[in-house]
């Protein structure tokens, strides 16, 4: 079998083993409970999605290059957490993300996106620097793993990685004798 027919049959081979787990996503239900949790469905309420979105897009905002919403980061910690993550695991991440929303309308009496901008960055400061009393250890914590997930959805989506960063999907020839300082520009000799 020569190397093209072996990863073609590689290919089909794990190709059918997202078979399954992509008809649970398809066949997602709606205002599932985190800790009876079993999986193939949506996690957060309408007001949760909202201030996740505006979470992560503090987090890797819109510049010159697309920010986390357009990447499609809240789906994808929503994913990860309903299909990957262990019920303790998510039923932790879930509670942070409530105390957020939480701590929001005790401070200014509004959901975190119902906040402006301003208000919504400063927020996040306060959760990165610990300073959310509501939070067990003022929410470093929580900003970390949310910050990790943000970082990680970005960068292996279809934007992060053709147009934040520069994708060479074949790369060029191998130049033993490449100078140093030309290291990571593109197409130069």
């Amino acid at each position: 079998m020569d190397r093209r027919k072996f990863l073609i049959a590689m290919s089909a081979a794990l190709g059918s083993q997202l078979i399954l787990p992509l008809q649970r996503v398809l066949s997602a239900k709606a205002d599932i409970d985190p800790v009876n949790f079993s999986g193939g469905g949506t996690l957060f309420s309408d007001a949760e999605r909202a201030s996740l979105a505006d979470l992560t897009e503090i987090i890797i905002p819109t510049t010159d290059t697309p920010g986390a919403i357009e990447a499609g980061v809240p789906a994808y910690i929503e994913f990860m957490l309903a299909e990957w993550y262990e019920q303790d695991e998510r039923v932790r991440f879930m509670v942070g993300l409530k105390q957020i929303i939480a701590y929001a309308l005790a401070k200014d009496d509004a959901d975190f996106a119902d906040l402006d901008g301003a208000r919504q960055t400063e927020l996040v400061q306060q959760l990165h620097d610990g300073r959310v009393p509501l939070m067990q250890d003022g929410g470093r914590a929580f900003f970390e793993h949310l910050k990790q997930l943000t970082l990680t959805g970005y960068y292996t989506s279809e934007i992060g990685m053709t147009v934040e960063r520069v994708y060479l999907p074949v790369p060029g020839y191998f130049d033993g004798h490449y100078p140093y300082e030309n290291v990571g520009t593109l197409f130069t000799s």
